[in-house]
Parts: structure tokens; C-alpha cells; sequence
């Protein structure tokens, strides 16, 4: 028995998907705020916490609004 490779889809090789990307910079202010408190800082953690998540809401929504414009070009003719 012998199996056929499966076609690539071009659209996989555009790079990390917005929604990892900002999922890691969450993870890593997080680590980060970890690191502040075990130093000694002291942080507001629910004025922390509203600024992280509504940063994070914004970095999805423009990512995604981006990722849908590009998306919906026109694709160029290469000469």
C-alpha cells in the first residue's frame, strides 16, 4: 500500500497565526508580572489585568482586520 503526499496549501505558509501571537505576548507579560512580584514590585493587579486583556482585544481585532484586507487584495500580476 502506498500513500499519495498530501498538496500543501499555499495559504499555510503565510506565518503564526494573530490570534498565537498575541496569545504569547500574554503569556509572556504574565511571566513577566510574575517576575516583578517575586522581586518585590508591587502592582495593581486588576488595573494589570484590564490593561493586558484590553490590549490583547485590540491586537486581535487589528490583526484580524489586517489578515481580511490582505486576504481580499486583488492578487498583483508579476511581470
Amino acid at each position: 500500500m502506498t500513500s499519495t503526499p498530501i498538496p500543501q496549501d499555499p495559504d499555510d505558509t503565510r506565518g503564526p497565526r494573530v490570534s498565537t501571537v498575541v496569545w504569547g505576548l500574554v503569556v509572556t507579560a504574565l511571566g513577566v508580572g510574575v517576575i516583578a512580584l517575586a522581586t518585590g514590585s508591587t502592582i495593581d493587579v486588576g488595573l494589570a489585568a484590564i490593561v493586558l486583556l484590553a490590549g490583547a482585544g485590540v491586537a486581535l481585532l487589528i490583526g484580524s482586520l489586517t489578515a481580511g484586507m490582505r486576504r481580499n487584495r486583488p492578487p498583483s500580476s508579476q511581470d
